[in-house]
């Protein structure tokens, strides 16, 4: 249920980022993007009604949009940001779809968990049509099996440090551009953001992303890896607003879980203790932003209850 929730703002947010593109390519991936969460939210609402729920109250164009601003983007970066909106879209559906068992539910997760597929395989072709793509990390082929002998594989604080393995090497590039793109949204979101106090949490969210973004190419420098590009100079200097604050304090809260969801899984596959450290601190770090976040929102009124369990009586 909290997907129909979540979606209910993605057409008005592919809305407005497809209102100045210029690239026919790019429009064409829109108005894919648009169709597929526009389907999300009707079937979402069928499934709503069919159990007996009031659906949420979400965001709509009336209140939550101004359409006639202008354009806070290039579309290279709307192309970035459809990209690895893409890529959490199959990663937390699958996530769901494996939770699932209601038949009609199911389906449901089924067909997002296709779309989002297709979207992010027209994506990625688009990005290398036009030479958009990162440079590829090439790992030395295998040519024999090897097992472990040394504890010291693990190590990772201190003294010597083995290269990082290929799981690990995946893990820090996935959670780079997640924050290459928290960093991005962030920029935007402070610089339009009307409200002083979601102002200032946008800006704090920004240095927090800045830093990781440091932090992670870090690695790069040291493991002699390729450096993942940034989207800075694809921002424009407007500061008028197309979303209502509440909307920002949506994506952004959205991007938070999503970091949370990512670490979490990188710290169940990375091994180097500094690796596990690290992904242990953003965890509780981006809690904390989060928290902070879900307590604004509270504050003025713009969080809606989700559907609880009963409450007994003890």
């Amino acid at each position: 249920m909290a997907v129909y929730y979540r979606q209910s703002s993605s057409p008005l947010f592919i809305r407005i980022l497809g209102h100045h593109a210029e690239d026919e390519d790019l429009k064409r991936i829109l108005e894919q993007s648009k169709k597929i969460a526009t389907q999300i939210v009707d079937d979402g609402l069928t499934l709503y009604k069919k159990a007996g729920f009031a659906p949420p109250i979400g965001f709509s164009l009336k209140s939550d949009v101004t359409k006639e601003v202008p354009r806070l983007m290039s579309d290279k970066l709307v192309l970035f940001v459809l990209h690895v909106l893409s890529e959490y879209g199959i990663y937390g559906y699958g996530l769901t779809l494996g939770k699932t068992d209601y038949p009609e539910v199911l389906t449901f997760f089924e067909t997002c968990l296709k779309n989002s597929t297709d979207l992010y395989r027209m994506i990625t072709e688009i990005i290398h049509k036009k030479g958009y793509g990162h440079q590829p990390v090439y790992i030395p082929v295998v040519k024999e099996p090897e097992m472990i002998e040394h504890h010291s594989f693990m190590s990772g604080w201190w003294g010597d440090q083995r290269q990082l393995s290929g799981i690990e090497i995946d893990n820090l590039i996935f959670s780079l551009r997640g924050v290459i793109l928290a960093k991005t949204m962030l920029m935007i979101f402070s610089q339009i953001a009307k409200n002083p106090k979601v102002k200032k949490y946008c800006r704090r969210g920004k240095n927090i992303a800045g830093k990781r973004v440091e932090r992670f190419q870090s690695f790069n420098t040291a493991e002699n890896l390729p450096f993942q590009a940034t989207f800075e100079s694809e921002i424009t200097d407007s500061s008028i607003s197309p979303f209502s604050d509440r909307l920002i304090m949506f994506e952004v809260l959205s991007l938070a879980q999503i970091a949370i969801a990512r670490y979490g899984n990188a710290l169940s596959f990375v091994v180097r203790r500094d690796l596990s450290s690290l992904f242990g601190f953003l965890i509780v770090e981006t809690g904390t932003f989060l928290d902070d976040g879900l307590n604004l929102m509270i504050e003025y009124k713009w969080m809606e209850q989700p559907p609880m369990a009963t409450h007994r009586i003890k």
